[in-house]
């Protein structure tokens, strides 16, 4: 048998110091990194560096005085061999960079300094390649960001995550008021229109900005003149002794080429006369057609997206399109499923019929200067379920027990808003002169595609080039018959 040792407390508080001391991994001394290089990036540098061979090392640091003149580092692991900074924005400079090692405890070595010029910053590629020009209304920004994201990149995954950038316009026009507008986007290839302008001439200029707080030097001011935006005039209001206001229609259908076949309520002039719709009765407010409907004779299916579900229109204006507007049914009379009521006749409705199943999703519009088939062209696919600025869209939905429709959309109340305000789209550039427009059905919110109660009203924006009262005097004088000599 053993003999238990004993200790006293002289040699119990010995081996406690010797066991402390035993924490220490490595007996030698924490040195610098070494072998120090880097590579210039866009503002900044990646500083490449051998690590020193110690237990102890935590982590190595990298601390310099950035171009706002604070004091920032950045750190790595011991498991990389570069550390990355950024915030560099004159590439014209020197700006030194401290490098040491960190241990376990907090130590911190002596500093290796390396001098670091950084590549031109992004923020600078951008001012340089940014354009602003004229649209109606107001100004069409661009600008392509070498550190921004594809637009089909996820820089949320990305190793390289993308660079957002602030592109700061000041606009002043010609009674010396100026205003700002701030845009931003971390896309590669930018966008950003400017709405909203008197027309006039503007001094235009601009700087850029990132996230850090860096920025470019103003812009020399650039005179920039900005036409009027306007709507194309679908009617004008007169005042009758007899019927009080009433409706003189510039745009008119042009009945041939006019394929949509109403059926029920729906009336296809109704995407002109400048009415959304009603809850109070049941209208003549919107478009739209039925195979269900014994006087439609398409058969089992809507013919979507061809000739056959057209509505062409004569503006009698020659006008550059800009943007348009475009609003679907906005009520329903009978079946309210929403809120769950059903067979209402009365007519009066609380309840929305935004992105039900029958109602508008996709639509295309053409324009022409003729109305020969070779003269049209496609002047936008309008998708509202794409749109960037529709919101939240609705919520995909499969329930087969919905009012016998097994795939819905479940709106939102922000895409409930959009639908209010009208679904917006802006095009890349003005279009060629137009004087026709054919709008064509391509889906509703329902899979079963039979049946549409679809667009209550259509809007245009840009520059009207020859009005009506002008094209009519022109008209009118070329079906003049000529004097003899």
């Amino acid at each position: 048998m053993k003999k238990m040792i004993k200790y006293g407390p002289l040699a119990v508080l010995l081996l406690m110091v010797v066991s402390l001391a035993g924490c220490k991994d490595d007996d030698t001394d924490l040195t610098p990194p070494i072998n120090l290089s880097y590579e210039p990036t866009m503002g900044g540098a990646i500083i490449k560096f051998t690590a020193p061979h110690n237990n102890d090392l935590l982590y190595i640091k990298a601390a310099y005085t950035n171009s706002l003149g604070k004091d920032v580092y950045r750190t790595t692991s011991i498991y990389d061999n570069k550390i990355e900074i950024d915030g560099l924005a004159d590439e014209t400079k020197t700006y030194p960079v401290h490098v040491s090692a960190v241990d376990k405890w907090g130590g911190e070595t002596s500093a290796t300094v390396i001098n670091v010029q950084p590549g031109r910053s992004f923020i600078n590629v951008i001012k340089d390649n940014l354009e602003i020009n004229p649209i109606c209304g107001g100004l069409a920004v661009t600008w392509e960001n070498p550190a921004g994201a594809d637009a089909k990149t996820d820089d949320i995954t990305s190793s390289t995550p993308a660079k957002i950038v602030y592109v700061v316009v000041d606009y002043t026009d010609a009674e010396g008021v100026t205003r700002t507008r701030y845009l931003s986007s971390k896309q590669k290839n930018a966008k950003a229109n400017i709405r909203n302008m008197f027309a006039g001439n503007y001094a235009v200029s601009y700087r850029i900005e990132d996230a850090s707080g860096n920025k470019t030097a103003q812009s020399t001011p650039s005179n920039i003149n900005v036409p009027a935006e306007q709507e194309s005039l679908k009617f004008i209001e007169r005042e009758d002794p007899v019927n009080g206001k009433v409706k003189e229609f510039i745009w008119t259908l042009v009945p041939r080429l006019t394929t949509l076949q109403p059926a029920w309520e729906y009336k296809n002039e109704a995407i002109f006369d400048g009415i959304i719709d009603s809850n109070t009765s049941n209208t003549q407010n919107y478009c739209g057609t039925d195979c269900d409907n014994s006087s439609v004779t398409y058969g089992a299916s809507i013919p979507w997206d061809t000739d056959q579900v057209d509505i062409v229109i004569d503006m009698h204006q020659v006008v550059s399109i800009s943007r348009l507007k475009a609003w679907q049914r906005a009520y329903t009379y009978d079946n309210q499923p929403y809120s769950g009521a059903s067979g209402q006749t009365s007519g009066v409705s609380d309840d929305y019929f935004y992105y039900q199943p029958q109602n508008l999703k996709r639509f295309k519009l053409f324009g022409s200067m003729t109305l020969n088939e070779e003269d049209w062209f496609l002047i936008k696919d309008c998708d509202i379920s794409t749109n960037s600025t529709a919101g939240t869209l609705p919520i995909y939905w499969t329930n087969p027990s919905y009012f016998g429709h097994e795939n819905v959309y479940m709106p939102t109340n922000e895409s409930y808003q959009y639908a209010i305000d009208g679904h917006e789209w802006e095009l890349e550039a003005m279009t060629d002169s137009v004087r026709y427009i054919r709008v064509r059905m391509v889906e509703n919110w329902d899979l079963s595609k039979r049946n549409i109660a679809g667009m209550s009203e259509l809007n245009l924006y840009g520059s009207v080039l020859v009005s009506h009262e002008e094209l009519a005097a022109r008209e009118n004088q070329a079906s003049a018959p000529r004097r003899r000599k």
